[in-house]
């Protein structure tokens, strides 16, 4: 469950993770074309298949890539999930 915040363009998650609105509707639309994102060593992701990804989702996750990465975090790290 999310609820926004006081400011809105700021999602808070379950346990306190609050991530700017613009990032998770993109992630949530490049999802919505069938892609995934894979996390991997050093901080980084990818986006497969990277074909269906448009220059305009390239050029804002180069620009919020860090913000993006720790959505992608949150989101695979499910232990969230479980607390009251």
């Amino acid at each position: 469950m999310l609820a926004c915040s006081e400011s809105p363009a700021l999602v808070t998650f379950r346990g306190g993770f609050v991530v700017d609105w613009a990032i998770v509707r993109r992630l949530w639309a490049i999802e919505a074309r069938g892609c995934s994102f894979q996390l991997e060593d050093g901080g980084r992701f990818r986006v497969v298949p990277p074909d269906r990804l448009t220059a305009d989702d390239v050029a804002f996750l180069r620009a919020r890539r860090d913000e993006a990465r720790q959505a992608i975090a949150y989101q695979a790290d499910d232990s969230h999930l479980f607390t009251a």
